[in-house]
Formats: C-alpha cells, sequence, structure tokens
C-alpha cells in the first residue's frame, strides 16, 4: 500500500537481504503513490565520516511535467555499530526537512519515509542546491556503520477542491551559508538567530515556520534539573544537566514577541535505552515537528518598505531572575521560513487597530531534597523531587486593509506545561510525569486547533565506574506518551492542500532492559529484552482525490521483532497514556 518506486526495490531487497525493517508509525501522504506525473532520484549517497561533509548536489524540476503535489521520499540502508545521527535536508538557505536514524544491527536495517513538500512548491519549480547532511562517524572498530541514502521525488498533477495558491515567497530564517556548501542551522543561544527581511508592500498573508531541536546536554531538555540542582548529588557529578526541563522556542519581530511553542518532546532512537526504539522509532523521530506563527497581523509594520529583524531565541526556566525566563545550554539547532501570498490587486496593505496581549509565562516551582543520615551522623542527599507548571497566553490582532476590503486577523495562543521529577539513587533512577497542552488560531481558516503531550518515563541506570569492559553497565526504561492533535496548518490551509480540522491520536507504550556491551554502541544478545506497542488513528478532510481521510496504524514488537502490524483506511481507538507501572527502585511522581 504505501510502497514506491525505489522505495519498493530496497524493501524487496531488505527481505532478501534479512535486513530488518524499521517504521515510524504516521498517516501516508496520500491515498497511492500510482500514477505519478513524473519522478525523480534526487541522489543516493553513502555517510560515513561525514561530520561537515554534507552531500551537496543540484536540483531541477521535472521537464515537460505538469504538478502540483510533491512527495519526497527517504529511504535509508544502514548495518554494523552506530549511534542515531540527525539530519536536514535544505533547498539552498532553507531547511525542508529534519530527521533522525535509526541505530543499525550488525545483519543490517532499512526504513523508508514519505514527506508531503507541497507547501514548497514555489522552491520545487526552480533550480536550487539540494543539501543533506548527516553527521556520521566511522573509526574502523567501535564504529562501523554507513548510512546508504536515496532520495526521490514523485510529483502529482492533483486538482484541489478549494484551488491551489501556494505562497508566491518563502525567505529563509538561518544562516544563509548555502553558498559555502553547508547548512544554515542558527545553533542557539550562541548565534543571533536573526535576519532582516523587507517585505512586500501587497502582501496579504504572511506564516513563519520554525523548526527547533536540541542536541548534546539539550537533547533530552525535558530531563533536565533547574541549575541550582545540578550538584544535588556530588558522588554523580556531571550526570544531572542545567537551565530546568522547560524549553520556549520565540519569534520575534523588531524585539517584540509574535508567538512561541512549548516543543514536543522527540525520544531519538538512541535515547535513554537504545534499545526501546527497534524496529518502531519514537513518535516523529523521522519527522521532526515544525510549528507556525502567522504574521498576518502584523502586516501594518511589516509593509512599510522597511527591513525588519525576525529573531528566533530558545529560553528556559530560572528561578533566580524575576521573570523566571532564563538562557539554556548550547546546541539548539533552529531554522525557519517566512512564507508570503501576495495580493497583485494592490499595492500596499494597510492596518489599523493593531493590539498585542502577552501574558506570562507564569511558573510555580517547588522542589524537596532528601536527606540521608548515615550511622557515623554524616548526611548526603538521597533524592530530588521537583514539580514546575507554566502557562501563558498571546492575543495579537489588526485590521487588514487593501484599498477594496477590510479583514480582521487575529492570532491566538494558549499553553500549559506540567513536569514533575524525583530521582534517587544518585539520580540514576529518575521519574518523569509531563504534560504539555495548548490552543492557537490563525487569521484565516476559523479553526481552533489543540494538542497535548503527556509523556511518563522511568530510567535506572547500572553503570560500572570502574572501567569494566565486558559489562559496562545497563539500562531499564518504561515509556508511556502520546501525541494529540486536532486543528489544521495555516500553510496548508493557504495553499489549498488542507481545507477542514484533522485529527491525529497516536501513543507508544514501550518497556525495555538493555545491556551495553564493550563497545558501548551496542546491547547484548542475550540479556536485552523489550516489549513495546504502538497506536495511531487519523482522520481529515481530503482536499482531494487521493487525499486521505481515515487512516489508522496498530504495532507490536518484541525484542527486535514485529509481531503486529496492522495497518488501513479506517480509525481505531487510541488507549490514553496512564501512569506507569510501579517497579523496584521507581520513585513515585
Amino acid at each position: 500500500m504505501r510502497t514506491i518506486f525505489v522505495a519498493l526495490v530496497l524493501a524487496c531487497c531488505s527481505l532478501c537481504n534479512g535486513l530488518l525493517e524499521v517504521f515510524q508509525a504516521a498517516p501516508p501522504p496520500r491515498l497511492t503513490f500510482d500514477n505519478s506525473a513524473c519522478h525523480q532520484v534526487l541522489f543516493t549517497h553513502d555517510f560515513g565520516n561525514s561530520y561537515n561533509a554534507p552531500y551537496v548536489g543540484p536540483y531541477s524540476p521535472p521537464s515537460n511535467c505538469n504538478f502540483t503535489t510533491t512527495i519526497f521520499n527517504l529511504s535509508v540502508v544502514s548495518s554494523g555499530r552506530q549511534y542515531d545521527r540527525l539530519a536536514t535536508l535544505w533547498l539552498g538557505d532553507i531547511e525542508v526537512w529534519r530527521t533522525s536514524t535509526a541505530m543499525p544491527t550488525q545483519s543490517g536495517i532499512h526504513w523508508s519515509f514519505q514527506k508531503d513538500m507541497t507547501i514548497w512548491y514555489p522552491l520545487l519549480t526552480q533550480g536550487q542546491k539540494i543539501i543533506f547532511d548527516l553527521g556520521n562517524l566511522i573509526d574502523g572498530d567501535r564504529y562501523t556503520g554507513f548510512f546508504n541514502v536515496t532520495l526521490e521525488a514523485l510529483y502529482y498533477n492533483d486538482n484541489y477542491e478549494a484551488g491551489f495558491h501556494p505562497a508566491e515567497h518563502i525567505y529563509p530564517i538561518s544562516t544563509q551559508s548555502s553558498s559555502s556548501n553547508t547548512t544554515s542551522l542558527f545553533s542557539l543561544p550562541g548565534d543571533s538567530g536573526s535576519v532582516n527581511l523587507t517585505i512586500p508592500g501587497n502582501t496579504k498573508n504572511a506564516v513563519i515556520s520554525v523548526t527547533a531541536s536540541g542536541n548534546g546536554e539539550e537533547e533530552f531538555w525535558f530531563t533536565n534539573v533547574p541549575s541550582e540542582y545540578v550538584h544535588t548529588f556530588p558522588e554523580n557529578e556531571g550526570w544531572l544537566y542545567g537551565y530546568s526541563p522547560f524549553r520556549e522556542v520565540q519569534v520575534c519581530i523588531d524585539n517584540q514577541l509574535v508567538g512561541v511553542s512549548w516543543p514536543f518532546p522527540i525520544l531519538f532512537t538512541g535515547g535513554v535505552d537504545p534499545g526501546a526504539w527497534r524496529p518502531i522509532v519514537g513518535v516523529d523521530a523521522f519527522k521532526l515537528p515544525s510549528f507556525e506563527i502567522d504574521i498576518t497581523p502584523w502586516l501594518g509594520f511589516l509593509t512599510d518598505g522597511k527591513s525588519h529583524t525576525i529573531q528566533l531565541r530558545v529560553v528556559g526556566f530560572d528561578a533566580s531572575v524575576e521573570a523566571g525566563i532564563g538562557s539554556v545550554g548550547d546546541n539548539w539547532w533552529v531554522s525557519g521560513s517566512v512564507f508570503v501570498w501576495i495580493d497583485d490587486t494592490v499595492e500596499h496593505i494597510g492596518a489599523q487597530s493593531f493590539k498585542s496581549e502577552v501574558t506570562g509565562p507564569s511558573f510555580d516551582f517547588h522542589s524537596v531534597i532528601g536527606i540521608a543520615v548515615a550511622e557515623n551522623g554524616t548526611t548526603s542527599n538521597s533524592s530530588l523531587y521537583f514539580a514546575l507548571t507554566a502557562s501563558r497566553n498571546i492575543t495579537v490582532s489588526s485590521t487588514i486593509t487593501n484599498g477594496h476590503d477590510t479583514y480582521d486577523a487575529t492570532w491566538t495562543q494558549s499553553l500549559s506545561f506540567s513536569n514533575i521529577q524525583n530521582m534517587t539513587d544518585l539520580a540514576f533512577n529518575q521519574s518523569l510525569a509531563m504534560i504539555t497542552s495548548g490552543s492557537y488560531s490563525d487569521s484565516v481558516s476559523g479553526i481552533v486547533s489543540r494538542y497535548t503531550y503527556p509523556l511518563n518515563l522511568f530510567s535506572a541506570y547500572d553503570v560500572a565506574f570502574s572501567g569494566a569492559t565486558t559489562n559496562p553497565g545497563s539500562v531499564l526504561c518504561l515509556a508511556d506518551r502520546s501525541k494529540l492533535t486536532d486543528g489544521i496548518s495555516a500553510l496548508s490551509f493557504l495553499t489549498g492542500t488542507s481545507v477542514g480540522s484533522g485529527s491525529l491520536k497516536t501513543r507508544q507504550n514501550v518497556t525495555s532492559s538493555y545491556h551495553w556491551n564493550r563497545t558501548i554502541v551496542e546491547g547484548t544478545e542475550g540479556l536485552d529484552t523489550m516489549d513495546g506497542e504502538v497506536w495511531l488513528s487519523y482522520s481529515n478532510v481530503p482536499a482531494n482525490e487521493f487525499g486521505i481521510s481515515n487512516y489508522h496504524r496498530y504495532g507490536r514488537e518484541k525484542n527486535d521483532s514485529v509481531l503486529v502490524n496492522e495497518e488501513g483506511w479506517g480509525q481505531i481507538g487510541v488507549p490514553s497514556t496512564v501512569p506507569l507501572p510501579p517497579v523496584d527502585g521507581k520513585p513515585e511522581v
């Protein structure tokens, strides 16, 4: 049902060669991939020692081919020992896809994933420089896994119910470094995160799209602690990372806040317990989410013919400052794009009655440190418990005039956040109960979109400090999480590829015990165990005859094998995320 061209060939080869098929539960971008107007392989490339050495090549739109819809299919084969890696795909200075890799096995794995690229139509109809960055390391002993990557494009001349109206312009919010054959990511907070941009005077709609993810000590930011608690357990120095478990990605225009994102917590395939995410990877691991901010209410300022500064920032919680907003650790990789629609019947757009109401974020934080008293009377910290909550509301509105029409433009956001953690055994045992939820509405669709991201996570590490090589350590991981969304993308609505509200419900529940071998990259056969399930149910209002109305997928896995893999064109019930069951050493949250 979902295999196409190169993907079909690779899937058949994977079966013949005994490759493990890895997948992310996600709705396909269309009912069928048959009968494309045209298709082309954009590149095939092996990523070995590829840090600071991305694939760079030309993109040309297909000749003699009329198309509206574009689907990219990414297929990857890998074998050997390797960590998970982050990858970004660029058309010139604009990032169009952020993904990550699965961790391979010695006998090899394969996966493919398809993404609808239609909102990028203005880029896809012109010649571009393709940059695909997948930093990898091969050392001949410990790290042996290459990633063989194939990217193909399929084009369809679909007719859209509401018409096809792609943006006239897409501007990068990035370092704009493609001329140097490198990616254009901002690394925050070190970089400025800003660009100067002049918007056409007859712009009628504008939307900013941003992709942001933490790396290094910020990869699992949602398990971090406030900085003043980093040294709670001096016997295990360096285990805890700081700057709190709260992150806010901000979009500012001329130093004024226009919108924010409280990010979805990604668990990459090497995260917490590498045995927990194969063959079913974590939610959104193959397509990291972006977020949108409708800046149409700001057009009265932006269309004045002057250059304006658009800046991306990432901040955390800091109890030591009055407003509670503080810095974050290094290596937040961030980029964005400004999509602009033009009214070619007028020369200039005006606005009046502008109003911006921004509250918060308001925080509530409390903590408890447990104290243990030894027989000789000395004391030490035995546990750390804390709870952090936050909320914020944003409303920006104005009345847009274009000479022959007047309309109201409003962007609203309401966000809430709760993160409760409890740590014992020098923080080797760590329980997390987290939930991020919110709503937003744009100025064009009239739809209120809502989301909820519950995450329950427990990890218990047994680490050999003595430098043992036969049994370096193990981890027990319990994870239960969901992503629940209901609403619409402003970019898709304006383009015409979405005409109504859609709903996505997905849940992943995993229990895994993983024992590193001497390489510290692989597990240990005969000791590792894993059980997992994933549910996904999706509904939407199709914008063309090949759009998806309903889709579901259910998978069950055990010890690197898929026991059940069911999918179909209907919905299923998705059970709610529940508190994790008690296990030895698990602190309550």
